[in-house]
């Protein structure tokens, strides 16, 4: 009996069931760990930013990784515990160009959260051999996807390498509207060959790096206020169809399900783990709280601040804190209903508090910059409403 399209609870369609990764992923249960930003493939689509293309960065989740090898280690693992991660989808860039440090990092989190913490990683065919799939595989990566380029099949044959490890092997590529038939062919090639177990089509995206190369191949958006491409979902649907002969699991991945869907459930789950007593959690897992700073108001010139302080300024920063958290306990304020936020170099408090204290702060602190913001509770605190008191 062929398999049938239906629509998922995520704003996916699929047919058969979800790759494991995918069930993690559309939770938003799954650590992102962007290993670097070098890769030797050129696709003029690739997504990540202009922060992060071919510049060897890391991230996890939000998070950039700055200090030592050891101290980006600490970070992935409470990044991890943040947002309590049953798993990890590892992306970059490709991971493959920084193997050593990719298979450290597979290494460490199997040994932290146990063998059941369940890990993917995606990857171009570029770098694929023997030696790049026995160092993942002994590291102990659980799923590997492949990225195919259409505009040529030199590098297909190279998937097969992975079938002689017992892992889930998968093709993850992104749906041009005019580039059907080569994607049938590319999957006419993994059915013959039996290198694939599942297929992901994503919807293919624009974004702001890569305007002016959709437009020069005339790409459009389905509207003015999405990423998503025109075509995109029809050319999937297509795509699942010349699938189903194979009896192949597909599974059609959103910009709604990314964006939303997966983006949304993780900031929920790390806003249930790592919101304070004191802040405002709604029901998308935004923050509400009183904060204050020193000298400037979150922006671009405070960041650009907090990356450049040394140590040594920073400490000083922090003793600022100290003695506003001193004072607001002096006010009668219980000494553990405020804390310091050494990332942000902040004092976070309910809002509440800060209404009624902020003009008494001032005179004492005229420095200080007391505000109400609304947030995610990610490490970036990207704020989304900023009132100033």
């Amino acid at each position: 009996m062929p398999l049938s399209i239906i629509e998922t609870p995520y704003h996916s369609l699929k047919q058969g069931g979800l790759p494991e990764g995918c069930k993690g992923c559309v939770k938003g249960e799954k650590l992102v760990l962007f290993v670097t930003g070098v890769c030797p493939a050129t696709c003029f689509f690739c997504p990540i930013s202009e922060e992060k293309k071919n510049k060897d960065v890391m991230y996890a989740n939000e998070q950039e990784l700055a200090g030592t090898p050891e101290e980006h280690m600490a970070l992935v693992i409470d990044e991890a515990k943040a947002h309590k991660a049953t798993g990890a989808g590892i992306t970059g860039g490709d991971p493959l160009a920084r193997l050593e440090r990719t298979c450290k990092y597979i290494r460490a989190l199997k040994r932290e959260f146990g063998k059941e913490f369940h890990i993917h990683l995606y990857t171009p065919l570029i770098l694929v051999n023997d030696i790049t799939m026995a160092k993942l595989y002994e590291a102990g990566l659980d799923e590997i996807r492949f990225h195919p380029s259409l505009q040529s099949e030199k590098f297909w044959p190279r998937m097969a390498i992975a079938r002689k490890y017992n892992w889930k092997i998968g093709i993850e590529i992104p749906i041009f509207p005019d580039k059907v038939e080569e994607t049938k062919r590319l999957i006419d090639f993994a059915a013959k060959e039996k290198v694939t177990e599942f297929l992901n089509l994503n919807e293919l995206e624009i974004s702001e790096r890569t305007i002016e190369e959709f437009e020069k191949r005339n790409y459009k958006t389905k509207r003015s206020d999405s990423y998503a491409i025109e075509g995109s979902k029809d050319a999937a649907l297509a795509i699942m169809r010349h699938a189903q002969q194979y009896a192949m699991p597909v599974h059609f991945c959103t910009t709604v399900l990314k964006d939303r869907v997966q983006m949304g459930n993780r900031i929920i789950r790390r806003a249930e783990n790592t919101a304070l007593p004191f802040d405002e959690v709604d029901g998308e897992g935004l923050l509400t709280r009183g904060a204050v700073y020193f000298d400037h108001l979150p922006g671009f010139a405070y960041n650009k601040r907090l990356k450049s302080l040394t140590k040594e300024q920073r400490a000083e920063d922090v003793d600022k804190l100290l003695r506003v958290l001193a004072w607001l306990t002096a006010q009668g304020m219980p000494s553990d209903a405020g804390v310091i936020d050494a990332h942000r170099l902040r004092v976070l408090l309910s809002a509440e508090a800060l209404r009624e204290l902020a003009p008494d702060m001032k005179k004492r602190f005229p420095a200080a910059k007391p505000a109400v913001v609304t947030e995610y509770p990610t490490s970036d605190s990207f704020i989304v409403e900023l009132e100033k008191l």
